[in-house]
């Protein structure tokens, strides 16, 4: 089925899909004041027009954000010899999943622990999706101690239990459960 006849299908249905307007354009070899006359001139062709006060020119080693991701440009970790971009969740995105997770927990200790995984899992299951293919493990690690510090949270006001008798499950417990657990890893992006 081609991207057409979904769209087509979705906006009969009522929903509305934007145009794409964010783009990124990276040079390697000249100023990227060189490239806008042609690039300008490839967006008037489209018969669209660059947004003055929306447009910037930024160097890779700053970083900049795009669609939830902070790109950097960074010395390889190896060696340091060699420098590549490198992509990361960005603080905003790593603060949604977590009032995401919140929301999720709530203050009702009345359902039982396999149905707060069972809300839990697909929440963790689409942010650690999307941002898998990046250098993600650590921000990864981030959200899975985190979900796990709520949880236990959670368990200890369901059970009632003070700081001193309520015993914390080590974090392998909560993966028996069935909680998921976010998995990334470190590549090369550029």
């Amino acid at each position: 089925m081609s991207r057409e006849v979904h769209v087509r299908f979705c906006e009969s249905g009522g929903v509305q899909f934007p145009s794409a307007t964010h783009r990124v354009v990276l040079s390697r070899w000249r100023p990227a004041e060189a490239y806008m006359p042609s690039f300008e001139g490839i967006i008037g062709r489209l018969k669209l027009e660059l947004s003055a006060e929306k447009t910037r020119i930024v160097e890779a080693e700053a970083g900049f954000d795009f669609l939830g991701v902070h790109f950097v440009r960074k010395p390889t970790r190896r060696e340091g010899t060699g420098v590549f971009c490198y992509g990361f969740p960005t603080a905003k995105a790593m603060k949604h999943v977590r009032q995401r997770v919140r929301e999720e927990l709530g203050r009702d200790v009345r359902r039982p622990l396999s149905e707060v995984i069972k809300y839990l899992n697909p929440i963790l299951r689409g942010w650690s999706e999307y941002y898998r293919w990046l250098n993600s493990a650590e921000h990864f690690r981030k959200v899975d101690r985190y979900v796990v510090f709520k949880l236990q949270r959670w368990l200890r006001r369901k059970q009632q239990r003070t700081r001193r008798a309520f015993r914390r499950p080590p974090d392998e417990w909560w993966w028996e459960q069935g909680l998921f657990r976010c998995s990334g890893r470190n590549v090369r992006v550029w």
